[in-house]
């Protein structure tokens, strides 16, 4: 029995903890789009993968320890057959399907690490349903795992054999090391020295949350001619590829929200070679780094990601000491929970090429669908290879931000990523042309309109994402409009809104529309100070949880 490291303890408590982007397990949850495959034989394949890699059957005690336990103890594996199901009736099923697992909680303290499920449907094809929970599995474990899961499935006479050397192993030599230990002291006192002038955290225009989770991603794929170009421009920056997507990253949230000091949480997953076989181990050997993104409002791209590039370096020669030990001792000295919820991974300088091997790609099909969650995190952006290219993957918690800023942020970073690909002299443009946060200006055009969607959001949480945008179409009772229309009356006695104006058509714009023309502009007015009044609401709110 083994303690918690500072990052599996962090996702724990995480897990457990109410409030703004809390009360969520730390999990990844992935769909193969497979051809043909023998749910009997994967059935017998999946066991295997438990009785090789001990982590599979890790389960967190009630003192909050880890231990292994067996196999068939953690073992969830289900088959679900959908084969008779109509195409409409099958897509809104595995839609619903997507949204449990997405959300879904593991027992890790009954060792429930990870889940498979396998969905048979029309015309002999299936979708593999894969949930790991990151308190026992990092991103590089699960890769891991998909390639041992196709070899054992792909010849299935080969048995079972657990390494001689597992994740307690590792930690045990760790946890023993003095020069580790002395190493550990010596970047606190660096971090310690630091504290006062880290940034804060990006200024995200967060929404009124339902208390209802709702994770989603945005995704697009760069070819490999693209990925070769991005390569060649940071080889000639003298950067890594991972660095070069990171400097932009960090531009576009700049612009995003307005803000010129704002600090992200970069991930890493380095092994230290404490046994022979780390490299083939299943564990979460993750750790984080808190990068401030300060620089002059003058400096180029080019500039941005090379400085990064060096701070980059600088933060790994001080990792001995856990990022998430730097965040708590941040909040201690602030009076105040601190966080870091923009996190940017990236897999594009890790060992192996592609995300997935061919095996794994001809066994299981593509990997259409994957996203994390995160306690504390609203944003996770991902960059890796894959399929010859380059995948950009956005995991959002749309429950906390607005899905018509997220969607601009993230348009706009494939559209520069693409841009520098095009014409890598783009570089030399400035990083930061504008410091005006899209919020606000979208709310500047508007704040009658922003004011209606927060009220209505308030009533029908799924808003956000509905597919009209028609508040005839919210499934609100007439009681809810009569209250919204109510307090519209209060506030902006001109409108004299009525149910008779809440047409089938009507949306929050056209509403807005009529709201301004009755009061003469007034309505602007009144939007601009209630969005703020929420605003600030929130942020005191998110400040005023205690430190730990």
């Amino acid at each position: 029995m083994k303690n918690l490291t500072p990052m599996q303890a962090a996702y724990w408590t995480g897990r457990q903890a109410n409030g703004f982007l809390g009360n969520v397990s730390a999990h990844l949850y992935v769909e193969f789009d497979c051809g043909s495959i023998d749910p009997q034989r994967l059935g017998e394949a999946i066991p295997k993968l438990y009785e090789t890699h001990g982590m599979m059957r890790m389960r967190v005690t009630p003192d909050g320890r880890q231990d292994i336990g067996k196999a068939e103890e953690s073992l969830s594996y289900e088959v679900e057959d959908l084969r008779e199901l109509e195409a409409g009736s099958l897509e809104r099923h595995l839609e619903r399907k997507r949204q449990e697992w997405t959300c879904r909680t593991l027992d890790l303290e009954a060792g429930q690490t990870s889940a498979f499920g396998l969905s048979l449907l029309p015309g002999g094809t299936c979708r593999l349903h894969v949930d790991m929970d990151m308190t026992a599995i990092d991103p590089p474990s699960f890769c891991l795992l998909m390639e041992d899961l196709a070899r054992f499935y792909n010849t299935p006479e080969i048995d079972a054999e657990e390494a001689e050397t597992g994740f307690f192993d590792w930690l045990e030599r760790k946890n023993s090391d003095a020069e580790l230990a002395r190493k550990q002291q010596e970047d606190k006192g660096w971090w310690q020295s630091r504290l006062a002038d880290l940034p804060p955290e990006p200024k995200l225009p967060a929404i009124a949350t339902s208390g209802e989770v709702r994770s989603g991603r945005l995704a697009a794929m760069l070819t490999s001619v693209e990925r070769r170009s991005l390569e060649l421009a940071a080889r000639d920056l003298r950067v890594t590829p991972s660095a070069l997507m990171l400097g932009l990253f960090a531009s576009v949230i700049a612009k995003a929200t307005g803000d010129e000091r704002f600090r992200l949480n970069v991930p890493m997953f380095w092994r230290a070679p404490y046994t022979p076989d780390v490299e083939r181990t299943v564990g979460d050997f993750s750790n984080i780094l808190i990068l401030a993104v300060a620089p002059p409002p003058d400096e180029s791209l080019r500039s941005l990601c090379k400085s990064l590039a060096e701070q980059m370096v600088d933060l790994l020669a001080h990792s001995a000491y856990p990022g998430v030990n730097v965040m708590r001792d941040l909040s201690r000295t602030r009076r105040s929970l601190q966080t870091a919820p923009i996190v940017f991974t990236s897999g594009l300088d890790l060992p192996g090429g592609d995300l997935f091997s061919q095996r794994v790609t001809r066994v299981f099909g593509p990997m259409t669908w994957a996203v994390s969650q995160g306690p504390q995190v609203a944003l996770d952006a991902q960059v890796a290879h894959m399929d010859g290219g380059i995948l950009i993957n956005w995991d959002i918690r749309y429950d906390a931000l607005p899905e018509t800023w997220i969607k601009a942020a993230f348009d706009s970073y494939v559209a520069l990523v693409r841009e520098i690909a095009a014409d890598p002299t783009a570089l030399e443009r400035p990083a930061f042309s504008s410091r005006t946060p899209a919020y606000a200006a979208e709310n500047h055009k508007s704040p009658t309109e922003g004011m209606l969607k927060e009220l209505l959001g308030r009533l029908a949480p799924g808003m956000a994402t509905h597919a009209t945008g028609k508040i005839r179409d919210l499934g609100l009772s007439e009681d809810d409009l009569s209250s919204f229309i109510a307090f519209i009356n209060r506030y902006i006695p001109a409108a004299a809104l009525s149910l008779d104006d809440m047409g089938p058509a009507s949306t929050a714009g056209s509403i807005a529309g009529l709201l301004k023309a009755r009061s003469g502009g007034a309505s602007e007015k009144v939007g601009r100070a209630y969005l703020e009044a929420v605003n600030a609401r929130k942020r005191a709110s998110l400040d005023a949880q205690p430190a730990e």
